[in-house]
């Protein structure tokens, strides 16, 4: 059997006003840019899940059928990583499964390589991770003392530090929207989008 390009299509919670049509335009959107990077995409092997972006790779149903019937050099392909997990740690379980099936992981928005062979993106992945895990270890500790991570009552805190900062805008690459980042970092939207300012204006 001949290689196959999958097309995985997370769909927002909330559907726009135009309901259905709203959610072809985007499986025709994700599907015509993968087919311009030159893969080969059959509107059957474009497969969309209306789920959260909060949801880990393993609570997507269809994800998950998708990787379980991988084949030897297919490929998934997704517009931007949220389609393959909530968070970096996520994003790099289900890279991994899928190259486990001897598969190919793609991302359009970001590079046109085999994602687990791209060794300079697989460790910045791995060092968001890592910023990831120290962030939620210091706020679960701060929730079982009831105190915030600096000393102070638990609360939105009224900045975070620079290595906070750098996990703020590595989620916002990863495709997280601003109000799923500010929900995770307990802060507001106007920090996380002064925060990508000064990213910007840098």
């Amino acid at each position: 059997m001949d290689p196959r390009d999958y097309v995985y299509i997370r769909l927002d919670t909330k559907e726009g006003c135009n309901g259905k049509s709203s959610d072809h335009a985007t499986i025709r959107t994700h599907t015509q840019a993968a087919r311009l990077d030159g893969f080969v995409v059959h509107s059957r092997w474009a497969v969309s899940e209306r789920v959260g972006a909060s949801v880990a790779a393993s609570g997507r149903s269809k994800l998950q059928q998708l990787i379980r019937q991988l084949q030897p050099s297919d490929a998934v392909i997704v517009y931007t990583l949220d389609g393959f997990g909530r968070d970096a740690s996520d994003v790099l379980k289900t890279i991994r499964h899928i190259d486990e099936m001897q598969a190919e992981a793609f991302c359009v928005s970001l590079t046109r390589d085999n994602l687990y062979s791209d060794t300079k993106f697989m460790t910045m992945m791995e060092t968001v991770a890592a910023l990831e895990r120290l962030t939620e270890s210091e706020r679960k500790q701060a929730r079982a003392t009831g105190r915030g991570v600096a000393g102070g009552r638990i609360g939105r805190p009224p900045s975070l530090d620079d290595a906070t900062q750098a996990a703020v805008l590595a989620d916002l690459e990863t495709g997280m929207t601003i109000s799923a980042v500010a929900r995770r970092y307990n802060t507001s939207h106007q920090t996380i989008l002064r925060i990508r300012g000064a990213r910007t204006r840098s």
